[in-house]
């Protein structure tokens, strides 16, 4: 990292430059107002200098002392909002910060800047930096403090904001400029959004605008119609900006229009969207979640590569050697596991030679009362414990299903008399109140009886049955918020701190656990919960024709090392049926399920070279980068066309590629980026690599393949 500092028209530049991106804090002369900029090395002569918004003439006068931009934005009660939307970015609150210091510390693989920026009034905020050695993004956290003399209430704040983009026009950046984002949804996980700012209605308008788009997510479902990351796209400079924040419950982005530039920030769901205020008491302080922050000339491949590879960092916190191939019996008996159907399956996948390492049983061990954690005596007859120890000398390693947080309607727990344990809104116990959600209870994990609980009924159940493997899952909401601090909002934000708590707990006292993170499929996969859990379920689309395009989707969202993709075979499929399903699982991590103990020998025998070829390309579903390519815009119920992963190696020596026909497929020709040839087929086709391109000309419909290039 180089450190370096220019004067520039009328502010101060405070670069530093690291491998691929100078960080540039701009300090305006008058005001002392700080905003930062990240900007790709070999594009740093392109910054367009004059940050002051510039006005026509006739326009309304006090337009010109606009906010230049902020490291920070928060609102405190009381104080004004310029917006005219329903947005509290540039509150007075913000106008009155001024620089006031920045330090840069280098230590422990990490470079750390810390930037303060103070009122006039006592409160203010540290601007946290960091960047580890060998990454190309950021982390970047705000703590507010107050050293007013009085209390002040927070109703907004920002973990992370991108003022002033794109700084390459001396314009108002509606041309050729986008946001990009993912829809979350049940079984449509991680559909991409590309909008321009014009069809946003985010252009200046004659007066100057100031107007948000405001996107939020509100409840204990971190992911649901959006992904907490979102990226403005400069196409005709061809730069792309993001943020990814990790947080695990409520959250909002905005971009937002005001004067000449445009805003992107995200955090916690504010009063308005999240029900959330947050009480600083003279003294005191808040911090907010982390976010990962980074620019790239690549795209939003190359943006997406950026954060997954400093997920992986903390994900490798909880992860094995290799990526071992999973079994999960929920497409096998749909909620009615067995002692003996159980050790049959296993019986069956040993007998065949499978490189499974995981059999897991999914809900319905317990009769399909959540909450009561007490196995069926007539499905296990001696007992879980005995189950287990057959598996483990079978060569597997047991794993089990739980849903811990809630307790369901039909179990006993669901009895007034435990109301004391549950968490309430308002004073009255929740029950699964918004749309989309079971009438589940919540337990209040603030309590230590509830802890106590958990304590039995989850970690020792675990410990004493022999388990080594937990899938978590979670089917119900929240909602806006819950009781137990000054607002709705910051209930919740607590409750779920708590929540992620007790997975590092379960770690803690079971070091040996394997955990699957799972919500209703995929509605928890925020970084956070992403990063202290070993896997994470990629969708509940189990057997629709969907799965590949969700798999796919998802290679710009989670580390596919980290993404369980179901694999249920069928006794009566085709041989392209197959191909299609298994060649879906290269596309994150392998997980079987279906009719196992009555496949046919050829089927087996697709079975077993398709881990043969899972155990070879592991290290570049591990360690890769992945490009996505469709010929047809993605429609997640009527799929046309013909899709291609293609994932690189760490080294780009090596590269997997996934592909799928579907309905009515067309030829699709990839330039590559290195020289390579097919070196590998998990099954034979007519594909060639001609002129740098590889050309999947394939007419079948509803097919898959998998191929290996050197």
């Amino acid at each position: 990292m180089i450190k370096s500092e220019k004067k520039i028209k009328n502010y101060t530049a405070y670069d530093y430059t690291f491998e691929k991106t100078t960080v540039r804090y701009v300090v305006m002369d008058e005001n002392k107002a700080v905003f930062m900029l990240l900007i790709p090395n070999e594009k740093i002569a392109d910054v367009y200098d004059d940050y002051v918004t510039k006005h026509a003439p006739g326009e309304y006068p006090d337009h010109r002392d606009w906010f230049p931009g902020s490291l920070v934005h928060f609102h405190l009660r009381g104080d004004m909002n310029p917006s005219y939307a329903n947005s509290m970015k540039f509150s007075e609150s913000v106008k009155k910060l001024k620089f006031k210091s920045q330090e840069c510390i280098e230590e422990n693989g990490a470079v750390v800047i810390n930037t303060v920026v103070e009122s006039a009034e006592g409160y203010g905020a540290v601007h946290t930096l960091k960047n580890t050695i060998g990454e190309n993004g950021f982390e970047v956290k705000n703590t507010f403090y107050n050293n007013s003399g009085k209390m002040l209430t927070l109703e907004m704040i920002s973990s992370a904001a991108l003022d002033n983009i794109s700084p390459f026009c001396d314009d108002d950046s509606s041309d050729e400029t986008y946001l990009h984002y993912f829809n979350g949804g049940w079984s449509i996980e991680g559909k991409p959004v590309k909008r321009s700012i014009a069809e946003m209605s985010l252009e200046k308008s004659w007066g100057g605008s100031f107007e948000s788009e405001i996107f939020s997510v509100a409840g204990s479902k971190s992911v649901q119609r959006y992904y907490p990351y979102f990226s403005f796209e400069d196409k005709k400079h061809n730069t792309i900006w993001g943020i990814k924040l990790r947080h695990n419950t409520s959250w909002q982005a905005e971009l937002t229009r005001y004067g000449e530039k445009l805003s992107l920030t995200m955090g916690i769901a504010d009063v308005n969207t999240g029900a959330w205020f947050k009480n600083v008491e003279n003294g005191g302080k808040f911090e907010t979640p982390v976010a990962y922050v980074a620019c790239s000339d690549s795209g939003i491949a190359g943006l997406s590569d950026i954060f997954l590879k400093m997920q992986m960092r903390d994900c490798d916190k909880v992860e094995e050697n290799g990526l071992p191939i999973y079994f999960n019996e929920w497409c096998t008996s749909w909620g009615n596991p067995t002692d003996e159907s159980m050790t049959e399956l296993a019986a069956t996948l040993r007998n065949h030679g499978s490189k499974v390492k995981y059999l897991i049983i999914d809900a319905g061990w317990n009769g399909g009362k959540t909450g009561d954690w007490e196995y069926e005596k007539e499905r296990f007859p001696n007992g879980l414990k005995s189950y287990t120890d057959k598996v483990r000398d079978m060569g597997f390693i047991p794993g089990i299903w739980m849903e811990y947080e809630c307790v369901a309607l039909d179990s006993d727990r669901f009895s007034s008399e435990y109301d004391d344990m549950y968490l309430t809104q308002h004073g009255k116990v929740l029950r699964g109140c918004v749309n989309n959600s079971f009438p589940h209870k919540y337990l209040d994990l603030s309590k230590d009886k509830v802890q106590d609980y958990l304590s039995e009924a989850v970690i020792k159940f675990l410990k004493e049955n022999g388990f080594g493997y937990l899938k978590i899952d979670y089917n119900s909401n929240i909602g806006i918020g819950c009781d137990g601090a000054e607002s709705l909002g910051e209930g919740l934000r607590l409750h779920m701190t708590r929540v992620r708590e007790f997975i590092r707990r379960m770690k803690a006292e079971i070091p040996d656990i394997y955990i699957e993170n799972c919500s209703s499929g995929g509605c928890r996969h925020d970084p956070d919960t992403v990063a202290i859990t070993a896997v994470s379920s990629f969708s509940d689309a189990h057997e629709s024709f969907e799965i590949p395009l969700v798999a796919a989707n998802l290679n710009y969202l989670l580390p596919p090392a980290k993404t369980q993709i179901w694999a249920v075979l069928r006794k009566s499929f085709s041989k392209n049926h197959m191909k299609y399903i298994i060649a879906s699982a290269f596309l994150g991590r392998l997980c079987w399920s279906g009719d196992f103990t009555e496949l046919s020998d050829w089927q087996w025998d697709m079975v077993i070279n398709a881990e043969k070829m899972y155990e070879k390309v592991s290290d570049i579903i591990k360690d890769g980068y992945s490009e996505i390519f469709r010929t047809n815009e993605p429609n997640c119920r009527y799929l046309n066309g013909t899709q291609a992963v293609i994932r690189y190696s760490a080294d780009r020596s090596k590269a997997l590629l996934v592909y799928h026909c579907f309905n009515n497929a067309k030829k699709l020709e990839i330039e590559l980026k290195e020289n390579m040839k097919i070196s590998e087929k998990l099954y034979e086709d007519n594909t060639v690599v001609k002129d740098g391109k590889i050309i999947l000309d394939i007419s079948e419909n509803a097919t898959g393949n998998v191929l290996v290039l050197e």
